[in-house]
């Protein structure tokens, strides 16, 4: 987590393109940002992340775009999805799912974080 910390100076700016509140204390955000190196990626999600966290929701996906489309449910430059309260034996704890790009392709990053 330290790590993902120190990369949130190098994040992008952003624009939000969408947010969504789902049934189940769920919400769904679509940033609008320049491509980039998947670490960038990772610092400008995390850097959303923190911007929109509301104690409101236990699931929030901040989902990466570099250009404005009509799926709703694909991203193309990075996903984020933070659990919080998430049950592993008898411990609770926040977690952090990352990836970068589309998810699919052959040099796409995957990270789970807890905390």
């Amino acid at each position: 987590m330290e790590q993902l910390k120190t990369l949130e100076e190098s994040a992008l700016a952003y624009t939000i393109v969408d947010d969504t509140e789902s049934v189940g204390r769920k919400r769904t955000v679509r940033i609008l940002y320049p491509r980039c190196a998947p670490w960038q990626q990772m610092a400008t999600l995390y850097k959303a992340l923190k911007e929109q966290r509301s104690d409101k929701f236990a699931t929030i996906i901040i989902q990466g775009i570099y250009a404005q489309g009509n799926n709703l449910y694909g991203f193309t430059n990075g996903q984020l999805q933070f659990d919080r309260n998430v049950r592993l034996g008898s411990q609770t704890m926040n977690r952090y799912q990352i990836e970068t790009g589309n998810g699919f392709e052959a040099d796409a990053i995957r990270i789970v974080l807890s905390e």
